[in-house]
Protein backbone atom coordinates (compact mmCIF):
# COMPACT_ATOMS: atom_id res chain seq x y z
CA UNK A 1 0.00 0.00 0.00
CA UNK A 2 1.11 3.37 -1.54
CA UNK A 3 1.85 6.27 1.75
CA UNK A 4 -1.21 8.75 0.77
CA UNK A 5 -0.05 12.12 -0.08
CA UNK A 6 -1.36 15.10 1.20
CA UNK A 7 -3.91 16.83 -0.77
CA UNK A 8 -3.46 20.86 -1.59
CA UNK A 9 -5.79 21.56 1.60
CA UNK A 10 -3.00 19.34 3.89
CA UNK A 11 0.17 21.25 2.09
CA UNK A 12 -1.77 24.94 3.01
CA UNK A 13 -2.54 23.40 6.43
CA UNK A 14 0.82 22.02 7.57
CA UNK A 15 2.72 24.93 5.91
CA UNK A 16 0.84 27.91 6.93
CA UNK A 17 -1.50 26.52 10.19
CA UNK A 18 0.19 23.76 11.28
CA UNK A 19 2.58 25.45 13.95
CA UNK A 20 -0.66 26.99 15.45
CA UNK A 21 -1.95 23.22 15.74
CA UNK A 22 -1.00 20.68 18.52
CA UNK A 23 1.17 17.63 16.77
CA UNK A 24 -1.55 14.73 16.92
CA UNK A 25 -3.83 17.02 15.33
CA UNK A 26 -1.88 18.42 12.51
CA UNK A 27 -1.18 14.67 11.71
CA UNK A 28 -4.99 13.86 11.42
CA UNK A 29 -5.21 16.65 9.14
CA UNK A 30 -2.66 15.47 6.70
CA UNK A 31 -4.77 12.96 5.33
CA UNK A 32 -8.26 14.81 5.34
CA UNK A 33 -10.12 15.05 2.26
CA UNK A 34 -10.20 18.70 0.62
CA UNK A 35 -13.67 18.71 0.58
CA UNK A 36 -14.31 17.59 3.82
CA UNK A 37 -15.97 20.55 5.67
CA UNK A 38 -14.32 19.65 8.72
CA UNK A 39 -11.30 21.15 7.18
CA UNK A 40 -12.66 24.83 7.49
CA UNK A 41 -14.12 24.24 11.45
CA UNK A 42 -10.82 25.49 12.95
CA UNK A 43 -10.69 28.26 11.30
CA UNK A 44 -12.69 32.24 12.32
CA UNK A 45 -14.72 32.57 9.17
CA UNK A 46 -15.78 29.04 8.94
CA UNK A 47 -16.80 27.60 5.46
CA UNK A 48 -18.29 30.73 4.15
CA UNK A 49 -21.71 28.53 3.96
CA UNK A 50 -20.23 26.22 2.42
CA UNK A 51 -18.47 28.20 -0.41
CA UNK A 52 -14.78 27.09 0.65
CA UNK A 53 -16.22 23.20 0.17
CA UNK A 54 -17.47 23.99 -3.36
CA UNK A 55 -14.35 25.73 -3.89
CA UNK A 56 -12.10 22.91 -2.84
CA UNK A 57 -14.08 20.55 -4.39
CA UNK A 58 -12.98 22.20 -7.67
CA UNK A 59 -9.11 22.64 -6.43
CA UNK A 60 -8.82 26.13 -5.17
CA UNK A 61 -8.30 26.34 -1.30
CA UNK A 62 -6.65 29.77 0.30
CA UNK A 63 -5.79 30.87 3.69
CA UNK A 64 -4.81 33.88 5.80
CA UNK A 65 -3.16 33.18 9.27
CA UNK A 66 -2.28 36.44 11.61
CA UNK A 67 0.03 35.67 14.74
CA UNK A 68 0.93 38.34 16.94
CA UNK A 69 4.06 38.67 19.93
CA UNK A 70 3.94 40.35 22.85
CA UNK A 71 7.86 39.72 24.09
CA UNK A 72 8.86 41.48 27.54
CA UNK A 73 12.93 41.18 27.73
CA UNK A 74 12.60 41.74 31.83
CA UNK A 75 16.47 40.87 32.95
CA UNK A 76 19.12 41.20 31.56
CA UNK A 77 20.50 41.41 27.63
CA UNK A 78 21.61 44.74 26.13
CA UNK A 79 18.40 46.08 27.34
CA UNK A 80 14.75 45.84 28.70
CA UNK A 81 12.26 46.82 26.50
CA UNK A 82 9.33 45.30 25.25
CA UNK A 83 8.30 44.02 21.58
CA UNK A 84 5.18 43.36 19.48
CA UNK A 85 6.75 41.24 16.35
CA UNK A 86 3.77 40.37 13.71
CA UNK A 87 2.90 38.25 10.60
CA UNK A 88 0.45 38.07 8.20
CA UNK A 89 0.74 35.16 5.94
CA UNK A 90 -1.98 34.64 2.83
CA UNK A 91 -1.92 31.29 1.18
CA UNK A 92 -3.39 30.24 -1.74
CA UNK A 93 -3.12 26.36 -3.41
CA UNK A 94 -4.69 24.92 -6.34
CA UNK A 95 -5.11 21.13 -6.81
CA UNK A 96 -4.16 21.20 -10.81
CA UNK A 97 -6.28 17.60 -11.63
CA UNK A 98 -9.55 18.69 -10.08
CA UNK A 99 -8.90 22.76 -11.37
CA UNK A 100 -7.79 21.57 -15.01
CA UNK A 101 -7.73 17.35 -15.32
CA UNK A 102 -3.55 18.20 -15.07
CA UNK A 103 -3.00 14.65 -12.90
CA UNK A 104 -1.27 14.36 -9.77
CA UNK A 105 -0.31 18.01 -9.74
CA UNK A 106 -0.51 20.77 -7.11
CA UNK A 107 0.49 24.60 -6.90
CA UNK A 108 1.35 26.58 -4.03
CA UNK A 109 2.00 30.47 -2.96
CA UNK A 110 2.45 31.78 0.32
CA UNK A 111 3.47 35.03 1.49
CA UNK A 112 4.53 36.25 4.54
CA UNK A 113 4.01 40.16 5.92
CA UNK A 114 6.16 40.84 8.48
CA UNK A 115 6.23 44.25 11.10
CA UNK A 116 7.47 44.91 14.69
CA UNK A 117 11.01 44.64 15.89
CA UNK A 118 12.97 41.76 16.75
CA UNK A 119 12.97 41.21 20.57
CA UNK A 120 16.67 39.89 19.80
CA UNK A 121 17.92 43.60 19.54
CA UNK A 122 17.27 43.50 23.63
CA UNK A 123 18.14 39.92 24.24
CA UNK A 124 21.24 39.35 22.23
CA UNK A 125 20.78 35.43 22.08
CA UNK A 126 21.97 33.69 19.05
CA UNK A 127 18.49 32.47 18.18
CA UNK A 128 15.95 35.41 18.35
CA UNK A 129 12.79 34.90 21.13
CA UNK A 130 10.46 34.81 18.66
CA UNK A 131 10.57 32.54 16.03
CA UNK A 132 7.88 35.13 13.50
CA UNK A 133 10.57 38.42 13.99
CA UNK A 134 12.12 39.78 11.06
CA UNK A 135 15.03 42.60 11.03
CA UNK A 136 13.10 44.47 8.35
CA UNK A 137 9.46 45.78 7.85
CA UNK A 138 8.14 44.05 4.72
CA UNK A 139 6.11 41.82 2.64
CA UNK A 140 7.59 39.09 0.29
CA UNK A 141 6.61 35.88 -1.13
CA UNK A 142 8.17 32.98 0.48
CA UNK A 143 7.26 29.90 -1.32
CA UNK A 144 5.50 29.85 -4.85
CA UNK A 145 5.93 26.28 -6.46
CA UNK A 146 4.12 23.80 -8.32
CA UNK A 147 4.72 19.84 -8.00
CA UNK A 148 3.94 16.48 -9.98
CA UNK A 149 3.55 13.06 -8.51
CA UNK A 150 4.49 10.23 -10.14
CA UNK A 151 4.86 6.15 -9.64
CA UNK A 152 1.55 5.80 -7.74
CA UNK A 153 2.49 8.96 -6.03
CA UNK A 154 5.96 7.48 -4.69
CA UNK A 155 7.71 10.02 -6.26
CA UNK A 156 7.30 13.91 -6.60
CA UNK A 157 9.00 16.19 -7.93
CA UNK A 158 8.69 20.21 -6.28
CA UNK A 159 10.18 22.90 -8.48
CA UNK A 160 10.24 26.95 -7.53
CA UNK A 161 10.29 29.25 -5.18
CA UNK A 162 11.30 27.11 -2.29
CA UNK A 163 11.43 27.27 1.89
CA UNK A 164 13.98 24.44 2.89
CA UNK A 165 12.81 24.34 6.17
CA UNK A 166 9.41 23.63 5.03
CA UNK A 167 10.53 19.77 4.45
CA UNK A 168 13.97 19.64 5.82
CA UNK A 169 14.79 19.41 9.51
CA UNK A 170 11.10 20.01 10.24
CA UNK A 171 10.21 18.39 13.45
CA UNK A 172 6.32 18.39 13.91
CA UNK A 173 7.08 17.76 18.17
CA UNK A 174 8.75 21.12 18.66
CA UNK A 175 6.17 23.56 16.39
CA UNK A 176 4.77 24.82 19.59
CA UNK A 177 8.01 26.77 20.97
CA UNK A 178 8.36 29.82 20.16
CA UNK A 179 12.15 30.12 20.02
CA UNK A 180 13.24 30.56 16.76
CA UNK A 181 15.79 27.69 17.47
CA UNK A 182 13.10 25.23 17.25
CA UNK A 183 12.77 25.23 13.94
CA UNK A 184 15.83 25.09 11.69
CA UNK A 185 19.19 24.59 14.06
CA UNK A 186 21.00 27.30 14.07
CA UNK A 187 24.11 24.97 13.24
CA UNK A 188 22.48 24.61 9.67
CA UNK A 189 20.13 28.03 10.00
CA UNK A 190 24.17 30.10 10.36
CA UNK A 191 25.25 29.23 7.05
CA UNK A 192 25.22 30.84 3.59
CA UNK A 193 25.75 34.57 3.12
CA UNK A 194 21.83 35.04 3.77
CA UNK A 195 20.88 31.97 5.51
CA UNK A 196 19.81 28.80 3.84
CA UNK A 197 16.55 29.51 2.01
CA UNK A 198 14.79 29.28 5.82
CA UNK A 199 12.21 31.88 7.62
CA UNK A 200 11.41 34.61 6.17
CA UNK A 201 13.59 34.12 2.27
CA UNK A 202 12.97 31.29 0.18
CA UNK A 203 14.83 30.35 -2.96
CA UNK A 204 14.58 29.28 -6.67
CA UNK A 205 15.47 25.73 -6.53
CA UNK A 206 13.63 21.63 -6.66
CA UNK A 207 12.94 19.05 -4.22
CA UNK A 208 12.51 15.67 -5.37
CA UNK A 209 11.18 13.21 -2.72
CA UNK A 210 10.61 9.09 -3.39
CA UNK A 211 8.94 6.88 -0.48
CA UNK A 212 9.99 3.24 -1.65
CA UNK A 213 7.54 2.47 1.30
CA UNK A 214 5.12 4.35 3.47
CA UNK A 215 7.40 4.59 6.41
CA UNK A 216 10.44 5.71 4.48
CA UNK A 217 11.17 8.36 2.58
CA UNK A 218 14.43 10.01 0.65
CA UNK A 219 14.28 13.44 -0.46
CA UNK A 220 17.09 16.52 -1.54
CA UNK A 221 17.04 19.32 -2.82
CA UNK A 222 19.45 21.74 -4.52
CA UNK A 223 18.53 25.71 -3.74
CA UNK A 224 20.21 28.68 -4.64
CA UNK A 225 23.18 29.48 -2.22
CA UNK A 226 22.36 32.84 -1.67
CA UNK A 227 18.25 33.70 -0.32
CA UNK A 228 17.32 36.71 -1.94
CA UNK A 229 19.45 39.88 -1.87
CA UNK A 230 21.80 40.27 1.02
CA UNK A 231 22.11 43.78 0.06
CA UNK A 232 18.10 44.71 -0.31
CA UNK A 233 16.05 43.27 2.14
CA UNK A 234 12.79 44.57 1.21
CA UNK A 235 10.28 42.39 -1.44
CA UNK A 236 10.98 39.23 -3.14
CA UNK A 237 14.15 38.75 -4.84
CA UNK A 238 15.19 35.74 -7.44
CA UNK A 239 18.19 35.63 -9.55
CA UNK A 240 18.99 33.16 -12.08
CA UNK A 241 22.36 32.19 -13.25
CA UNK A 242 24.48 34.83 -10.33
CA UNK A 243 27.20 32.37 -10.12
CA UNK A 244 27.03 32.37 -6.30
CA UNK A 245 26.73 28.24 -6.95
CA UNK A 246 23.84 26.08 -5.13
CA UNK A 247 22.72 24.82 -1.64
CA UNK A 248 22.46 20.77 -2.00
CA UNK A 249 20.30 18.76 1.28
CA UNK A 250 19.19 15.64 1.85
CA UNK A 251 17.74 13.86 4.14
CA UNK A 252 16.71 10.42 4.50
CA UNK A 253 14.15 8.94 7.21
CA UNK A 254 11.76 6.75 8.81
CA UNK A 255 8.66 7.68 9.91
CA UNK A 256 5.40 5.00 11.77
CA UNK A 257 2.15 6.29 12.66
CA UNK A 258 -1.11 4.66 12.82
CA UNK A 259 -4.60 4.19 15.19
CA UNK A 260 -2.46 1.37 17.43
CA UNK A 261 0.62 2.55 17.07
CA UNK A 262 3.07 5.04 18.62
CA UNK A 263 3.84 7.81 15.90
CA UNK A 264 7.46 7.76 15.57
CA UNK A 265 9.96 9.34 13.43
CA UNK A 266 13.70 9.62 12.42
CA UNK A 267 15.63 11.48 10.40
CA UNK A 268 19.40 12.30 8.64
CA UNK A 269 20.16 14.99 6.81
CA UNK A 270 23.17 16.61 5.34
CA UNK A 271 23.83 19.87 3.40
CA UNK A 272 26.38 21.40 1.22
CA UNK A 273 27.86 24.67 -0.31
CA UNK A 274 29.26 24.96 -3.85
CA UNK A 275 30.47 28.06 -3.23
CA UNK A 276 33.43 29.76 -0.90
CA UNK A 277 33.29 31.45 2.29
CA UNK A 278 36.11 33.10 4.66
CA UNK A 279 38.27 31.08 6.86
CA UNK A 280 37.34 31.76 10.43
CA UNK A 281 41.38 31.87 11.55
CA UNK A 282 43.66 30.62 7.85
CA UNK A 283 44.82 33.71 5.84
CA UNK A 284 46.02 33.73 2.41
CA UNK A 285 49.47 35.27 0.95
CA UNK A 286 47.82 38.66 0.57
CA UNK A 287 46.82 38.47 4.58
CA UNK A 288 42.93 38.30 3.90
CA UNK A 289 40.58 35.92 5.06
CA UNK A 290 41.60 32.23 3.27
CA UNK A 291 38.71 31.26 1.25
CA UNK A 292 37.73 27.27 0.98
CA UNK A 293 34.34 25.51 0.45
CA UNK A 294 33.56 24.27 3.77
CA UNK A 295 32.83 20.40 4.86
CA UNK A 296 29.09 19.00 4.41
CA UNK A 297 27.01 19.56 7.64
CA UNK A 298 24.80 17.15 9.29
CA UNK A 299 21.85 16.87 11.76
CA UNK A 300 19.84 14.12 12.98
CA UNK A 301 16.57 13.59 15.12
CA UNK A 302 13.90 11.75 16.56
CA UNK A 303 10.44 12.54 17.57
CA UNK A 304 7.28 10.86 18.98
CA UNK A 305 5.04 9.79 21.25
CA UNK A 306 6.49 8.90 24.83
CA UNK A 307 2.40 7.97 26.82
CA UNK A 308 -0.76 7.77 25.07
CA UNK A 309 -3.50 9.57 27.48
CA UNK A 310 -6.43 8.36 24.87
CA UNK A 311 -6.27 5.17 22.27
CA UNK A 312 -6.22 7.29 19.74
CA UNK A 313 -2.92 9.14 20.29
CA UNK A 314 -4.68 12.10 20.65
CA UNK A 315 -3.52 12.90 24.20
CA UNK A 316 -0.73 12.28 26.29
CA UNK A 317 3.65 13.00 26.03
CA UNK A 318 5.35 13.53 22.97
CA UNK A 319 9.34 14.32 22.64
CA UNK A 320 12.42 15.27 20.77
CA UNK A 321 16.04 14.99 20.10
CA UNK A 322 17.87 17.07 17.80
CA UNK A 323 21.84 17.26 17.65
CA UNK A 324 24.10 18.46 13.96
CA UNK A 325 27.26 19.96 13.26
CA UNK A 326 28.27 22.72 11.34
CA UNK A 327 32.53 23.05 9.38
CA UNK A 328 34.15 24.66 12.07
CA UNK A 329 36.50 26.52 10.28
CA UNK A 330 33.82 28.69 8.18
CA UNK A 331 31.17 29.07 11.05
CA UNK A 332 30.83 29.85 14.60
CA UNK A 333 28.76 27.34 16.07
CA UNK A 334 29.81 24.26 15.67
CA UNK A 335 27.57 21.62 17.13
CA UNK A 336 24.03 21.98 18.28
CA UNK A 337 21.28 20.28 20.48
CA UNK A 338 17.89 20.78 20.77
CA UNK A 339 15.18 18.48 22.88
CA UNK A 340 11.94 19.51 24.42
CA UNK A 341 9.13 17.86 25.65
CA UNK A 342 5.04 18.13 25.18
CA UNK A 343 2.23 17.94 26.73
CA UNK A 344 -1.47 17.52 24.39
CA UNK A 345 -4.57 17.68 27.12
CA UNK A 346 -2.30 18.21 30.32
CA UNK A 347 -5.47 19.80 32.02
CA UNK A 348 -9.05 17.62 32.71
CA UNK A 349 -11.18 19.89 30.27
CA UNK A 350 -8.71 20.90 28.13
CA UNK A 351 -8.11 18.14 26.10
CA UNK A 352 -6.33 20.44 23.01
CA UNK A 353 -4.17 22.65 25.26
CA UNK A 354 -0.47 21.82 25.21
CA UNK A 355 2.07 22.15 27.57
CA UNK A 356 6.15 22.44 26.57
CA UNK A 357 9.45 22.90 27.67
CA UNK A 358 12.62 22.43 25.48
CA UNK A 359 15.92 23.58 26.01
CA UNK A 360 18.86 24.31 23.00
CA UNK A 361 22.01 24.15 23.55
CA UNK A 362 24.56 26.42 20.89
CA UNK A 363 28.20 25.18 21.13
CA UNK A 364 31.53 27.51 19.65
CA UNK A 365 33.95 25.60 17.43
CA UNK A 366 37.47 26.06 18.36
CA UNK A 367 39.03 28.26 15.73
CA UNK A 368 35.66 30.71 16.55
CA UNK A 369 36.79 30.73 20.21
CA UNK A 370 40.01 31.47 19.10
CA UNK A 371 39.71 33.85 17.00
CA UNK A 372 37.84 35.83 19.63
CA UNK A 373 40.58 35.94 21.68
CA UNK A 374 43.07 37.10 18.59
CA UNK A 375 40.39 39.48 18.32
CA UNK A 376 40.27 40.61 21.95
CA UNK A 377 36.40 40.11 21.77
CA UNK A 378 36.37 37.05 24.42
CA UNK A 379 33.39 34.82 23.74
CA UNK A 380 32.07 32.30 25.92
CA UNK A 381 31.93 27.95 24.64
CA UNK A 382 27.59 27.78 24.79
CA UNK A 383 24.42 29.76 24.96
CA UNK A 384 21.75 27.57 26.39
CA UNK A 385 18.17 28.76 26.14
CA UNK A 386 15.17 27.17 28.36
CA UNK A 387 11.60 27.18 27.33
CA UNK A 388 8.22 27.11 28.79
CA UNK A 389 5.30 27.66 26.97
CA UNK A 390 1.74 26.80 27.05
CA UNK A 391 -0.49 27.22 24.34
CA UNK A 392 -4.40 27.04 24.33
CA UNK A 393 -7.14 27.57 21.19
CA UNK A 394 -9.95 29.76 22.73
CA UNK A 395 -12.44 29.31 19.80
CA UNK A 396 -12.69 28.28 16.61
CA UNK A 397 -9.73 30.03 14.46
CA UNK A 398 -8.36 32.34 17.35
CA UNK A 399 -5.70 30.79 20.02
CA UNK A 400 -3.34 32.12 22.55
CA UNK A 401 -0.19 31.19 23.87
CA UNK A 402 2.16 32.05 26.84
CA UNK A 403 5.86 31.70 27.08
CA UNK A 404 8.93 31.98 29.36
CA UNK A 405 12.38 31.78 27.96
CA UNK A 406 15.90 31.48 30.18
CA UNK A 407 18.47 32.80 28.15
CA UNK A 408 21.97 31.80 29.65
CA UNK A 409 25.34 33.21 28.15
CA UNK A 410 23.00 34.97 24.97
CA UNK A 411 25.18 34.98 22.14
CA UNK A 412 28.22 33.57 23.85
CA UNK A 413 28.65 36.86 24.51
CA UNK A 414 30.42 37.35 28.84
CA UNK A 415 29.57 40.87 28.27
CA UNK A 416 25.97 40.35 28.50
CA UNK A 417 23.88 39.12 31.50
CA UNK A 418 21.56 36.08 31.74
CA UNK A 419 17.81 36.87 30.08
CA UNK A 420 14.31 36.56 30.96
CA UNK A 421 11.96 36.37 28.34
CA UNK A 422 7.91 36.57 29.11
CA UNK A 423 5.77 36.34 26.16
CA UNK A 424 2.15 36.53 24.95
CA UNK A 425 1.04 35.00 21.15
CA UNK A 426 -2.13 35.30 19.72
CA UNK A 427 -2.98 33.99 16.33
CA UNK A 428 -6.01 34.06 14.51
CA UNK A 429 -6.93 31.46 11.34
CA UNK A 430 -9.21 33.04 9.07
Amino acid sequence: MRRQVPTIAAVILVSALGASLPTSAARAEETAPADDARRFRDLITGDWNGLRVDLAQHGVEFDLLATNDAIAVVDGGLEQANFFPGLVEPAIGLDLERLLGWKDTLVFVRGVGMYGRDPNEAAGALDSPSNIANSVQTFRFYEAWIERRFLDDSLNLRAGLYATDSEFDAKGASVVFINSGFGTGVDLSQTGVNGPCIYSTGCLGARLRYSPTPAHYVQVAIVDAVAGDPDDPYGTHVEIGNGEGVLVLGEAGYERSGPELRFVRAALGLWYYSSEFDDLLQVDADGGPKRSRASPGVYAFVEGELLRETPDGAQGLSGFLRGGFADPDINAVEFFAAGGLTYTGPLTGRDMDVAGFGVLIPINGDEFVRAGKLAGTPVDRAEVALEWTYWMPVTAGISLQFDVQYIVDPGTDPAIDNVVVLGLRTRIAL
